[in-house]
């Protein structure tokens, strides 16, 4: 069951899940309150935290989501005077066909793009339109010959690998590239030159080539714009390539620093094994914004409590953007401890729970070292705020960190201060100063409802596309969830439940205390504004009233009330079936739409079309199979009443008049009697028929169907999740066994005796698995004496079932062996046949 609880205690491991099923997704495992996106500097958001993938922003296919502009773009924006959107320039570097410029170059308009601009382009700016003709050309050999084995580092695109620079004739392009070089005018064009040429190289796997023309032709140029540092990072990977790793972590480092869009590849490309390779980088720095990429790096890459790192960068630089993605990531982790979307806990671990307010936290296991994170974070936030020249982004930070350890009022204090413009702090602000609101109420108050509604009201009508399995947990899910408990500690379990879940979700856990509270809650008079908001989660179904009678009627029959099941199923007579959804995969592979189930004529639909086989009794166990081939019919020509197919109207009444039949003395009670029984066995938990009363529509295997902790409802905290943690009430065997007691009493024919005592052993089975299910037997695996215990405990298990729930088996095998029943019983029963030749 989901819950969310927290202590300002916290263990922090900076290492990332994994999970062995690909569609997992961690990112969905909590709730993301704080916007780690409120850096300023947008080129470092890859580098925020995420477990989903390799960097931050990229989707499941690895494209990035994030539009981090392209500096070469923008450079060629800047370079053709601004005649061109950032759009168009990006159209002609990178989509329009190499022929449309050659096109262009004889004075023809062959593309939309040159059509607009006119011929007089290429005669303004020939030597870029040159030069974009020979990179072009270039382009689809622009990567390494990949070498099994040899050449992990580098990057293997399947789509293009029958590709490479080794393909290109390396002096006919060598010697064009320097011609080029030499007789572009404009340094900018020469420096692109000049990258081509250190690039074909380095991809030709020339490396010292590569190296050389980087002197030769690069630096000689003196100029460091963005082409500079792409050249410098071809020529770090020329470096890599003849193992000077040093050099390369130097080189790739400057790239990392200086470049918008090749920071990831520049991270990438780096060869960091120990803590000795960053320290070779720090030695080499000399600002104070390069020691705090240098310490970024190594928290980055370490995964460690970054605490410590981060207090050495403030003293650096506190307005270090660097520092403040290191910031956010670890309030991010500390965010993914304390609001888990799918927590769980044991029986003892909720009682402690249930009584604090949320969010809480609570770690399994944590080190002693890494308790106190949450408070040493804090500490070095509040450092950094108290820094001359730091700005709100610490202020917001630290009123978050409040907020988490569940100290609303310091939280809400510190953001009535702060000051802005910006405005993404002020989004945060709005929502942080909303959340404490919300979750510091020490109880849910109809005159706190109605403020719900009146201030944050589209809070609750945002709309998240739960179809849609790469849909992140939101702001309105984590408030959602919060009242929840709040309305379940406050036991108002019909508002905790709705929170949550739609009207039609009780059936998957159709248990009577939940439903009556619901009912009571549907009508309800002088609701509020936000309790009006609860009941529109009651509209999927169209008949409420039909709804709760067919639950309540079930249950009824489960109790062998069959009068009152009768009564409750008369008043459902609008009822139109179970309300069940079926959904499929869309072809994106990502988005799951559900339809209401049609239910075929003459299918039970969860009234309607019950086979008078459900007083039968089992010729094999096959839920699976036809029920004609499980069940057989047991003297059904008695009883003229009982159809071949009936609603559950027409169900309790002919069991009401087997039940009159059944206190009769002749042997149509003794059917009676017996038949009634077959019912109660045939529609509990092990029962061919198990669907019929548990609000199911087949007998296919699920939660309902499992026995588990029967006792007790599963939800301690709220009802989030509801369909997967199922708690419908217990079977009563004895009901079952009190009729087949009956009709054992007024059988006289052995054979028909031994054949009732087998159906009672079968209820006394159930009877057994509630006890092994609720009196688990647990036995730690790191126990030194793990097999004698587990032997004991069976031993002990065995014991308990042969004195307690074998009682039916003992009477068969004392004195009914000598029947056809007990020896066809011994060859197609297995545990029967177990049990007599003990």
């Amino acid at each position: 069951m989901k819950k969310l609880i927290l202590t300002a205690a916290l263990f922090l491991g900076f290492q990332e899940s994994s999970k062995a099923c690909a569609w997992y997704d961690p990112d969905y495992e909590y709730f993301n309150l704080f916007a780690q996106e409120i850096i300023h500097d947008k080129t470092y958001e890859p580098f925020l935290l995420t477990y989903s993938s390799h960097f931050y922003g990229y989707d499941y296919n690895g494209k990035l989501d994030k539009n981090i502009p392209d500096e070469n773009i923008e450079s060629w924006v800047k370079y053709f005077d601004n005649k061109l959107t950032y759009d168009e320039t990006n159209a002609l570097v990178t989509k329009v066909d190499i022929k449309h410029l050659n096109s262009l170059k004889k004075g023809q308009l062959t593309h939309s793009l040159f059509q607009k601009l006119g011929k007089g382009f290429y005669t303004k700016y020939q030597e870029a339109m040159d030069y974009l003709i020979q990179a072009k050309y270039m382009e689809p050999y622009m990567r390494i010959n990949y070498v099994e084995n040899a050449d992990a580092y580098y990057y293997r695109n399947e789509k293009t690998a029958e590709k490479n620079a080794t393909q290109l004739n390396y002096a006919k392009t060598n010697a064009a590239l320097i011609s080029l070089y030499k007789a572009a005018s404009n340094p900018e064009i020469k420096l692109r030159y000049a990258y081509q040429l250190v690039r074909f190289n380095h991809y030709s796997r020339k490396y010292q080539s590569s190296i050389n023309d980087f002197q030769t032709y690069v630096e000689p140029l003196k100029l460091k714009n963005h082409m500079y540092y792409y050249a410098l990072d071809q020529k770090a990977g020329a470096e890599r390539g003849l193992k000077q790793f040093d050099k390369a972590n130097w080189d790739f480092f400057q790239v990392f620093k200086n470049t918008k869009n090749k920071k990831e590849s520049a991270y990438n490309s780096m060869f960091l094994a120990t803590d000795k390779d960053f320290n070779k980088i720090l030695a080499q720095t000399k600002t104070p914004e390069d020691k705090n990429m240098a310490y970024f790096l190594l928290a980055y890459n370490s995964f460690n409590n970054p605490v410590p790192i981060m207090n050495k960068m403030i003293e650096n630089n506190t307005e270090s953007d660097i520092l403040k993605v290191l910031t956010v990531r670890a309030i991010n982790q500390l965010e993914r401890n304390y609001l888990v979307v799918n927590p769980y806990c044991n029986d003892k671990e909720c009682d402690h729970f249930r009584n604090k307010r949320l969010p809480l936290y609570a770690p399994d296991n944590y080190r002693d070292e890494t308790m106190d994170f949450a408070k040493d974070l804090e500490a070095t936030i509040v450092l950094a705020k108290n820094k001359k020249g730091a700005d709100e982004f610490w202020q917001l930070c630290e009123a978050y960190i409040k907020f988490l350890n569940t100290d609303y009022k310091g939280s809400q204090n510190i953001l009535s201060k702060i000051k802005t413009s910006d405005k993404e702090y002020l989004a945060e602000i709005q929502k942080f100063k909303m959340l404490n609101e919300i979750v510091s109420q020490p109880t849910i108050t109809p005159a706190f409802e109605n403020s719900l509604m009146t201030k944050y009201a589209k809070v609750f009508q945002e709309k998240g596309d739960y179809s849609n399995w790469a849909y992140l947990p939101s702001t309105k899910d984590f408030v959602v969830d919060i009242l929840a408990n709040r309305y379940f500690i406050e036991k108002q379990d019909a508002k905790s439940f709705l929170m949550n879940n739609n009207l039609s979700d009780l059936q998957y856990n159709p248990n009577s205390d939940l439903v009556k509270k619901v009912e009571e809650f549907y009508k309800k008079p002088n609701k509020t504004a936000f309790e009006n908001y609860l009941v529109k989660k009651m509209e999927d179904i169209a008949d409420p009233e039909s709804f709760f009678y067919v639950i309540y009627g079930d249950r009824a029959m489960r109790l062998a009330d069959f009068k009152k099941a009768k009564e409750f199923y008369s008043k459902a007579k609008n009822y139109k079936g179970i309300p069940r959804l079926m959904g499929d995969w869309k072809d994106d592979g990502k988005t799951y739409v559900e339809k209401p189930m049609v239910f075929e004529n003459g299918v039970y639909n969860g009234f309607n079309n019950i086979a008078s086989l459900v007083f039968g009794y089992n010729v094999w166990e096959s839920f699976q199979s036809k029920p004609e081939e499980s069940m057989k019919a047991e003297g059904l020509s008695n009883f003229p009443f009982i159809k071949n197919k009936m609603n559950k109207i027409e169900l309790a009444d002919a069991i009401i008049q087997l039940e009159n039949i059944g206190k009769g003395n002749d042997d149509k009670a003794r059917l009676a009697n017996q038949l009634l029984g077959n019912l109660l066995y045939n529609t509990s938990v092990l029962g061919y028929f198990r669907e019929l009363f548990v609000m199911d529509v087949d007998n296919y295997n699920g939660p309902k169907f499992q026995f588990g902790n029967e006792l007790q409802s599963p939800f301690y905290l709220y009802y989030k999740n509801f369909s997967s943690r199922s708690y419908v009430e217990p079977d009563n065997f004895d009901l079952a066994i009190n009729y087949y007691k009956k009709a054992l009493t007024l059988s006289k024919d052995k054979e028909n005796q031994a054949r009732i005592l087998f159906q009672m052993a079968s209820a006394e089975q159930g009877k057994y698995y509630q006890w092994e299910a609720n009196n688990p037997l647990k036995v730690k695996y790191d126990d030194p004496k793990y097999e004698e215990k587990s032997k004991q405990n069976e031993l002990f298990a065995n014991k308990t079932k042969n004195e307690k729930f074998r009682t039916s088996f003992a009477q068969l095998k004392a004195n009914y062996s000598q029947t056809a029943t007990y020896k066809n019983l011994q060859s197609s029963c297995l545990y029967f046949g177990y049990y007599t030749s003990k």
